[in-house]
């Protein structure tokens, strides 16, 4: 399923292509994207979406603490 969720807090494009880079190595996580400008993530998953939220959340505050990720 594709997930589309806002996401705050990073610094500049290059790490929000990090942080993408980093998401998709988890279990479950096929591919995503993350738009700097527009500060949307999009997700293709194969996981529960309060699951996903848990996961990429707490992908994103080992990567920096600022970053969060909302419906």
């Amino acid at each position: 399923m594709k997930f589309k969720y806002t996401i705050t807090g990073l610094d500049c494009p290059n790490c929000a292509q990090k942080l993408a880079t980093l998401n998709e190595k988890e279990d479950g996580i096929s591919s995503c994207k993350i738009n700097f400008l527009t500060e949307k993530i999009t997700i293709e998953a194969d996981l529960a979406e309060g699951c996903l939220l848990d996961l990429v959340n707490g992908c994103a505050k080992r990567f920096d603490k600022n970053v969060k990720i909302e419906k």
